[in-house]
C-alpha cells in the first residue's frame, strides 16, 4: 500500500533540514494518508481547491508546499475544511494552523 505524507516543520531549523531531506521525525508534525483516504480526498477535488486558493500545484507523484503566510491564511479562511468525507480533513486543517503559528509551511509529499 502506498502512503502520502503531509508535514509541517516545527521550526525554521526543521524547515531547513527538510529542504535538504535531513529532517527527523522529531522535527516534524506528520500526517499520513493511506491510499484509500488519499483517493477519497482526491476525488472530492480537495487538493485542487487548495491549489486554486494557494496558487500551488499539489499533484500525485509530486512534492509541493504552501509556505507563505498569506497563502496559509487564505486556505484557512476558505470553506474547504467543511468537506467531511474523511476525518483527516480536520487534521489537515490543524496542520495549516500549526504552520501559520510556527511560521513554517505545509509540505505535501505525494
Amino acid at each position: 500500500m502506498q502512503y502520502k505524507t503531509i508535514v509541517v516543520p516545527k521550526d525554521q531549523e526543521a524547515k531547513r533540514a527538510l529542504d535538504y531531506d535531513k529532517a527527523t521525525s522529531e522535527q516534524l508534525i506528520e500526517l499520513v494518508l493511506d491510499e484509500t483516504e488519499f483517493k477519497k480526498l482526491w476525488g472530492t477535488g480537495f487538493f485542487e481547491l487548495i491549489n486554486n486558493i494557494a496558487e500551488v500545484n499539489i499533484d500525485n507523484y509530486e512534492d509541493e508546499a504552501v509556505e507563505e503566510k498569506e497563502k496559509l491564511e487564505k486556505v484557512l479562511a476558505s470553506e474547504i475544511f467543511t468537506i467531511t468525507i474523511i476525518d483527516k480533513v480536520k487534521q489537515i486543517k490543524s496542520l495549516f494552523e500549526e504552520a501559520l503559528k510556527r511560521k513554517t509551511g505545509v509540505y505535501f509529499f505525494f
